[in-house]
């Protein structure tokens, strides 16, 4: 199919008719910037096929803001060697005509012959949509939807399937896929699609052979306990029976009394040891208390004369703490005259630097009084030039607005003379010397040139007058017009107090100025005073208040003695003051101490003197003696009853040492313990003995082998069944997969003369590239050479370039498909590839250049820049357009 001639009136954007012939059989480039029409070409194209002319939905056709219109299309076109001429026109004046030859259908029979002819369909109702376009919204890119394959191939699959050949079509048809459908269902009954895991029956029958399995395998466990119940039943018996005949434990019990008595006669002779050895003790106790009364008699004497030599050292050292005491006091004196001297010393030092520092403090706030007043007097020199210029700005202050007004109305005045000039009469004249002629009261000589815009005499002299009156009505209105505004801008000009826009000009300049000088002063005052005048006068006044306080000081200081010939530094002064009483300081400590030292060493004496006395009253008592001789008799009788006892330990410790009473302990808990472990395992074993019986009678009663067989009965069945579904799985799996292969294999036969088509683009694209083509006929996986080999991504994977730069040779490729059945094809490309860099896109022109030697490309582009190498002429649409 090829256009020929394209005419749109009245339709968006082309209210007055627009025209495009002479179009090429090939590639046509169309060019211009947005908005300039070419997607309302493209638009109007679709219309024209695909639109009802009768249809109710088609408002979008209108221009803008122009309800009357009638959106009309013609085109002209060739397909099959036939030429053909559609018309047709909507809303206001809805017809259609498509015309070839002689033959010329009307309304909708018109429009059911362009479907037939091009592949497409009509809606039902209502406007047209994409899945009635058929083979032309397949080849006709929209703006935006280069990338978009799936949809557009989906609503064209019936055509392709056509194109490509029948059998393709019975491949897909129902009766192929109802075999393959009916075994995928029968085998996704068994088997899940995804992964082929059992499902349904089979899982049932799997689940139930492993559940009656596992049943077996219990039942089987449950047996072989039961056995092994009934043996240890048997040897229960066996050994109960023994032990009820011989009872062990009775001799094993009789040993343990027997034992406990030994040890019984062992523990008394413990006792009667333990009875002498505390006999001794006591002894030993007495012997003690009677040598410390001996000793203590003894060293009543040594007390007596160690307390006269304690006395004696603690006079000793009473005398040389009250002599340490006295040397302490004397240096304490000396060291707190020395920190008053001073204290004396720094008090003087701090006065005179008091007096220095505020003769430095009453200069510098001198010197900050005089700069603040003379910053002051700055100030309000500032302030004054602002209020002038203030002045000046209220007094010269004119709007721009008003200005701007001026010049609007000037330009207004200029304008309309301009326009009575182009209207007046224009008189030109030329006169001899000597001559004379007047124009209204004006004498005229010479040559010059004059505009006559109201009615004027021209006097000849000699000749007579003539009478001119210019023509025309837009001559007296446009001085109307003029005199309104003189009188409007003269009343502004009052307004304003000047006499002319010149006037205004310069008042302006002179108000700007003015504003210049008040910021300038203003800025000033701000740097003069950033807080404002106010506060450098609150400033002066606290420094001058500040300065009085300091020389009122000063004036206190005055009449204290100076001393700065003798007086030390402040430093210095400070540190003597400060070593003077840290040595004040340590001299009140060390003679506080030495004051508790003799304290403490009278205490001492007096203490000394006391005991004295205390231990010689002892010495001298009476009583003394008597004490002494009965302490010795008992000494003797103590020593004569601790032989007797020692010698009944030596014969008790013997006996016991031959009784062995911890062997015998040891015989007890072994009797005991054996005695005790071989009751309580006959009791064991009969309580063993019983809970066997009564399990044994529990199992016998339940028919564990019974239930065996049932079982195994039951899970033979579920084994038989579980084979059969898992050989329908595997031979239902096998048969789809037989099938599937069997049709990819007919399909990518079929498929070539499409792969063949496409295969040739793609080499352009990227060489070596391999793009696959599914069962619907779009493109699939793109394989083609990586940095590190091969690479294969799926279509929607790609960058949008990419899939915007595919779709266009994947369509390209459907078109020589169609072209070889003898099917129409037209190729409209709308601001396409407009994504793509620049050795994408040199590619795809060289796949676009190819594709035009067998089709008719309509390209239309906003970057005419971009395709000025595809060897034909550009169309402006503006300049269509503008003819």
């Amino acid at each position: 199919m090829k256009l020929t001639r394209i005419r749109i009136e009245q339709f968006r954007q082309f209210r007055q008719s627009v025209q495009i012939d002479a179009l090429d059989p090939g590639l046509n480039l169309f060019t211009g910037p947005n908005e300039a029409g070419k997607s309302t070409v493209v638009a109007a194209i679709r219309a024209a096929f695909f639109e009802r002319h009768r249809s109710g939905s088609v408002d979008d056709l209108r221009p803008w803001g122009d309800a009357s219109a009638s959106p009309t299309v013609e085109l002209e076109f060739e397909t099959g060697g036939v030429a053909y001429r559609l018309s047709k026109s909507f809303l206001v004046r809805k017809r259609c005509t498509l015309i070839s030859g002689a033959q010329q259908f009307d309304g909708a029979d018109a429009e059911d012959r362009l479907a037939e002819l091009l592949g497409f369909r009509h809606a039902g109702r209502g406007a047209s949509a994409a899945e009635h376009w058929g083979i032309p919204g397949l080849l006709w890119i929209q703006q935006g939807t280069a990338h978009d394959i799936r949809d557009p191939v989906a609503h064209a699959t019936d055509h392709l399937r056509t194109a490509l050949n029948t059998s393709l079509g019975e491949v897909a048809s129902s009766g192929g896929d109802a075999v393959t459908d009916e075994v995928e269902a029968l085998r996704n009954e068994l088997l899940t699609p995804a992964n082929a895991t059992p499902r349904g029956p089979y899982k049932e029958a799997i689940e139930t052979e492993a559940a009656l399995a596992q049943d077996i395998a219990a039942l089987d466990a449950d047996i072989a306990a039961y056995r092994n119940k009934v043996d240890r039943l048997a040897a229960l018996r066996r050994e109960h029976e023994v032990d009820d005949a011989e009872k062990p434990w009775l001799a094993l019990r009789a040993q343990e009394q027997a034992a406990r008595r030994n040890f019984d006669e062992a523990q008394a002779l413990g006792a009667r040891l333990g009875e002498a050895q505390q006999r001794v003790r006591r002894i030993g106790d007495t012997l003690a208390l009677l040598h410390s009364q001996l000793e203590r008699h003894g060293s009543e004497q040594r007390e007596v004369e160690q307390r006269h030599a304690a006395l004696t050292a603690a006079e000793g050292r009473l005398a040389a703490a009250r002599a340490t005491l006295q040397q302490w006091q004397r240096h304490s004196s000396e060291a707190a005259a020395r920190h008053d001297g001073a204290r004396q010393t720094l008090n003087r030092a701090r006065q005179r630097d008091t007096r220095l520092a505020l003769s430095r403090q009453l200069d510098e706030l001198s010197r900050r009084r005089d700069a603040a007043r003379a910053t002051l007097a700055q100030a309000d020199i500032e302030a004054g030039l602002l209020r002038g210029a203030r002045q000046q700005m209220a007094a010269t202050e004119l709007r721009n607005a008003d200005l701007a007004t001026l010049r609007a109305q000037q330009q207004d005045i200029r304008a309309l003379r301009l326009r009575q000039e182009a209207a007046a009469t224009r008189l030109r004249f030329t006169l001899e010397d000597g001559c004379v002629i007047r124009i209204g009261q004006e004498s005229l000589t010479g040559e010059g040139e004059r505009l006559l815009t109201d009615a004027t005499a021209l006097t000849l002299p000699g000749l007579g007058r003539l009478d001119i009156t210019p023509g025309g009505a837009d001559l007296a209105d446009l001085g109307r017009q003029e005199a309104v505004l003189l009188d409007r801008h003269a009343a502004l000009l009052a307004r304003l107090g000047v006499d002319s826009l010149d006037a205004a000009e310069i008042r302006l300049h002179t108000y700007m100025q003015h504003q210049a000088d008040a910021q300038t002063a203003e800025a000033a005052l701000k740097a003069r005073a950033p807080q404002g005048v106010d506060a450098l006068r609150g400033e002066l006044a606290m420094l001058e208040g500040r300065l009085t306080e300091a020389a009122q000081s000063l004036a206190r200081l005055a009449g204290a003695p100076d001393d700065t010939a003798i007086v030390p530094s402040i430093n210095e002064a400070e540190s003597q003051e400060e070593a003077a009483r840290a040595s004040a300081a340590d001299a009140a400590k060390q003679l506080a101490a030495a004051d508790i030292a003799a304290a403490n060493a009278q205490s001492v004496v007096d203490a000394a003197l006391r005991e004295l006395r205390s231990a010689q009253a002892t010495l001298d008592a009476p009583e003394r003696a008597a004490r002494l001789v009965a302490t010795q008799r008992a000494l003797n009788e103590a020593l004569a009853g601790q032989a007797a006892a020692a010698a009944d330990i030596d014969a008790l410790t013997a006996q016991c040492r031959d009784a062995r009473p911890d062997i015998i302990a040891q015989d007890i808990k072994r009797f005991g313990d054996s005695a005790e472990q071989l009751e309580r395992a006959a009791s064991l074993r009969r309580d063993e003995l019983t809970r066997l019986e009564v399990e044994l009678q529990t199992a016998g009663a339940q028919g564990l082998d019974e239930r065996r067989a049932e079982r195994a009965r039951d899970h033979a069945r579920a084994v038989r069944r579980t084979t059969e579904l898992r050989r329908r799985a595997t031979a239902l799996d096998h048969l789809l997969t037989l099938l599937k292969s069997h049709r990819s294999a007919l399909t990518r036969r079929l498929q070539a003369p499409l792969q063949k088509h496409l295969d040739r683009y793609l080499q352009l694209l990227f060489p070596h590239a391999n793009l696959d083509i599914d069962d619907q006929l779009v493109p699939g996986a793109l394989t083609r050479a990586g940095a590190t080999g091969a690479e294969s991504g799926r279509f929607d994977d790609f960058s949008f370039g990419a899939r915007e730069q595919m779709g266009v040779i994947s369509r390209l490729a459907y078109a020589d498909l169609l072209r070889e059945a003898g099917r129409p094809t037209l190729i409209i490309l709308d601001d396409a590839l407009v994504h793509s860099d620049d050795e994408r896109l040199a590619r795809m022109k060289r796949v676009l250049f190819d594709a035009a030697t067998r089709h008719q490309i309509l390209l239309f582009t906003c970057h005419p820049e971009n395709w000025r190498d595809m060897g034909v002429a550009a169309r402006s649409l503006e300049a269509l357009k503008a003819l």
